[in-house]
């Protein structure tokens, strides 16, 4: 697929199907093409997991050998002109955009906490100076997370703690629905339990944009029971959470499933912000699974859906309108339950619209990513 030529100001995006080298090829003629001629300072790409990681990475970051080269697996991509599954989408930003940029890749396999914070430890040397202290206007984090050992919300509040008040924007790496092994990368080297973190110096304003398309349909639950780290609800309202959930939302336990769940999420307000997770999966006993950890004791709302299109084309127009009206693109993450339920709606060629003609790459993901972590979100940066 060809996608339109940006001007000289805009950043570069594409994306490729086919057998990996062949995406490869494709793909960088694509981003050459738009690039005409700038340096490239970051480049980020999504790929399905059919694709051998190492047929990527190697190749993509040879292309780019000055730049922050970052990937990882997808459960779908899309850009300002497709939404589809098992290809390759790609974002770069370029000099004019970005000044210059510093990454890592942390390894989460043996303690969560402190592999993130070694991560940022070794961004913090190369920087010359700690990430409280970088100027919150002109700065920016971008960042790729395993997706399926359930570290992404402990990894989140590492980066919270050591950049208060700096936006650390990204998703959960997928793997296509498997929820089996989904991998992250930076330059050619690519970890099946890791982190990918890059901190840029934004030489243009940007906006970071967060939108859930649900409102609370009156219902509220309270979490009585929980396991130890949170991430599987037993109880709600002191009786097993599926029971409890599935009165609540009208159907029988035995038809709880993935459109159930996307249809009708948790929400809870924390520090004035309204917070989703939808349920995941079922756990022996009647338990509740879910993608990040949810408190013992808090209350939560049963959502209804809302209009997801339009949410995502208010959400891009109000980031526009923020940056004056002129604006060089998007990076953007987008839950995998929004695309499961774009797909029963078949809505594919509605969400792309609503994009708004900005030109934006990113992918179908296993979890969002900014001021913690949350599920059913599109997050994004908007560049002015």
């Amino acid at each position: 697929m060809t996608l339109p030529a940006t001007s000289h100001g805009t950043l570069a995006r594409g994306y490729a199907t086919g057998e990996a080298a062949q995406a490869v090829r494709d793909l960088l003629r694509q981003l050459d093409r738009q690039l005409a001629g700038r340096r490239a300072e970051v480049v980020l790409y999504f790929a399905s997991a059919v694709h051998d990681p190492a047929a990527l990475a190697g190749p993509i970051a040879a292309h780019f050998p000055d730049a922050c080269v970052l990937g990882c697996s997808s459960a779908g991509e899309f850009t300002d002109s497709v939404t589809a599954t098992g290809g390759v989408s790609a974002v770069v930003l370029p000099e004019g955009i970005v000044v210059r940029a510093v990454a890592a890749l942390g390894d989460l396999s043996e303690d969560a906490a402190g592999g993130t914070d070694a991560t940022v430890a070794e961004i913090e040397a190369a920087l010359g100076r700690p990430l409280r202290e970088l100027d919150q206007s002109r700065y920016l984090g971008l960042v790729l997370m395993d997706g399926v050992h359930g570290v992404e919300q402990l990894a989140s509040e590492r980066l919270i703690a050591a950049a208060p008040g700096l936006d650390v924007v990204g998703g959960s790496a997928g793997d296509d629905l498997r929820f089996d092994r989904t991998w992250v990368a930076v330059g050619d080297r690519i970890s099946e339990f890791g982190l990918a973190l890059v901190i840029c110096e934004v030489a243009v304003p940007f906006r970071v944009l967060r939108t859930c398309s649900y409102h609370p349909s009156g219902r509220t639950l309270q979490i009585t029971r929980t396991d130890a780290d949170g991430g599987t609800v037993l109880e709600l309202d002191g009786r097993p959470a599926v029971d409890a959930y599935a009165d609540a939302v009208g159907v029988a336990p035995a038809d709880l499933n993935s459109q159930v769940w996307s249809r009708h999420p948790l929400g809870m307000v924390v520090d004035g912000n309204r917070w989703i997770s939808g349920p995941v999966a079922i756990a022996p006993g009647g338990g509740l699974v879910f993608r990040n950890r949810l408190p013992a004791g808090a209350e939560a709302d049963v959502m209804d859906p809302g209009d997801l299109v339009a949410d995502t084309a208010s959400a891009i127009e109000r980031a526009r309108a923020a940056l004056g009206g002129q604006v060089s693109g998007a990076v953007a993450f987008n839950c995998i339950l929004r695309r499961l339920e774009m797909d029963a709606r078949h809505a594919e060629a509605d969400f792309v619209l609503a994009l708004g003609g900005v030109p934006t790459a990113g992918f179908h993901a296993y979890g969002e990513t900014w001021l913690g972590h949350v599920n059913q979100t599109l997050t994004a940066v908007v560049f002015g």
